[in-house]
């Protein structure tokens, strides 16, 4: 602990140390688990910056990953923080934190607080009704959350915040870097959503449905959420334990999730939004299991547009209730059989919804340079 502080200590006064020109753009980033999903912004932008972007990191391993690209702090006691959150003087401050003003606090020195998403979810169901309020810009992944969020705002009376189309980064990234030659026959990718709700999918029949599909003859990958970790520590833990000894079963504790992608053959979840990525890149079954839906926004029901999941779902999706989870291993014979996917209906879904598609990073950047060179 005292070493941890004394190291965040030493990250917060290098970064007060900088003059503000070096610091125009600023990253903050909780962990390395979603470093790919802004490592292409900060590429961009460092084609038309050099030297005025700084990453501000929680997690040691950025030091080493970014040292010959951009200035990178490490900053992880939380009480250092906090307090770095509440003096920073910076012109943007980008990041993917949501609730800003909760945890932490916004700073007056701080001209822009920017928004990406790590995800492809609607905004106005898995997130709560304050995630994007604080925020100045947001870059959207498209216009369905364009749409929400103005609607958020004139039914709540939020600031109105700027929002930007610019697309999905991360899914952009993706593509470039996977294999789709690389599937696994049989290998299934269990990948739970977490959930605020303590009855959900992972705790309660997570052992159940890898059991079933072992059983049967498939492989199975189990790719917990980051906040499993957090939250669900002691299932993983026992999950581990009670497989460690079956070859056909592995724990995927990687920061990315690719190889997972790349080798599974069908996906099983609940409410996570990894499916979009999935489908789009590599156009293979999803399974849902019907249990709990993931709903964090109590003021759900004040945003009527349906969610691009909800159309998701019932366009690719293939679900079974939880109560009939006997059935799964039939399920995912049948879908290796014959999956009905086309890539027609992939690509006219994707076009629909996503902006600046393979070119996400690149409008993200120019668009951000501009509006700081026109301040």
């Amino acid at each position: 602990m005292l070493k941890n502080f004394i190291e965040s200590l030493a990250g917060l006064i290098k970064f007060i140390k900088l003059n503000y020109e070096e610091k125009e753009f600023v990253f903050y980033s909780e962990s390395r688990f979603y470093r790919n999903y802004y490592i292409d912004l900060i590429l961009n932008l460092k084609k038309i910056n050099q030297n005025n972007i700084v990453l501000v990191t929680s997690d040691k391993s950025d030091l080493e990953y970014f040292k010959n690209e951009i200035k990178c702090i490490y900053i992880n006691n939380f009480y250092i923080l906090n307090y770095f959150f509440k003096i920073l003087n910076c012109k943007f401050m980008i990041m993917t934190l949501t609730d800003l003003g909760n945890v932490f606090q916004k700073s007056k020195l701080c001209k822009y607080y920017v928004y990406f998403f790590h995800a492809l979810a609607s905004t106005h169901q898995i997130y709560t009704n304050l995630a994007f309020k604080n925020y100045d810009i947001v870059l959207t992944n498209g216009e369905y959350q364009s749409a929400e969020l103005k609607l958020t705002e004139k039914k709540f009376n939020y600031p109105k915040k700027e929002i930007i189309n610019s697309g999905y980064m991360f899914l952009d990234n993706l593509r470039i870097r996977a294999n789709l030659n690389s599937r696994d026959s049989r290998h299934v990718l269990f990948a739970p959503s977490w959930n605020y709700n303590k009855e959900n999918l992972f705790d309660d029949y997570g052992i159940d449905i890898i059991s079933n599909l072992l059983s049967e003859n498939f492989k199975v990958t189990l790719r917990p959420h980051p906040e499993h970790y957090k939250r669900s520590i002691k299932n993983i833990n026992k999950i581990e334990k009670l497989f460690i000894n079956n070859h056909n079963f592995n724990l995927d504790k990687n920061f990315t999730n690719l190889k997972s992608l790349e080798k599974s053959e069908i996906i099983i979840t609940d409410n996570s939004s990894i499916v979009f990525e999935y489908m789009f890149i590599f156009k293979r079954p999803i399974i849902y299991v019907d249990y709990r839906e993931k709903i964090h926004n109590t003021d759900r029901e004040e945003i009527d547009i349906p969610t691009i999941d909800e159309e998701f779902k019932l366009i690719f999706g293939n679900i079974i209730k939880a109560k009939n989870l006997n059935n799964l291993p039939e399920l995912c014979n049948k879908l290796l059989v014959n999956t009905n996917i086309s890539n027609q209906m992939v690509e006219t879904f994707a076009k629909k919804y996503l902006s600046n598609i393979g070119n996400s990073a690149f409008f993200a950047a120019n668009y951000l340079a501009k509006k700081s060179k026109s301040d």
